[in-house]
C-alpha cells in the first residue's frame, strides 16, 4: 500500500467516524468529553485531506515532468 493510498483509507475512517459523531450530536447531544474528542477527530480529518492534497500534488508534478 503506497502512502497515498493509505492517506486516502485514513481518510475514508475519519470521514465515517465524523459522520457517525454528527449523528449522535444531532440525535442525543454530546458530552464535553465527547465534543473534545469530535473536534479532535475533525481537526485530524482537515489534516489528512490537507495532507493527502499536498501529496497528490507532488504526484501530478511527478507525472508531468
Amino acid at each position: 500500500m503506497s502512502y497515498t493510498e493509505m492517506l486516502e483509507r485514513k481518510s475514508e475512517i475519519l470521514k465515517k467516524t465524523v459522520e457517525n459523531w454528527v449523528l449522535k450530536d444531532n440525535r442525543d447531544g454530546l458530552n464535553r468529553q465527547e465534543a473534545h474528542m469530535f473536534q479532535n477527530m475533525i481537526k485530524e480529518l482537515h489534516q489528512n485531506e490537507h495532507e493527502l492534497n499536498g501529496v497528490r500534488d507532488k504526484e501530478v508534478i511527478k507525472r508531468q515532468n
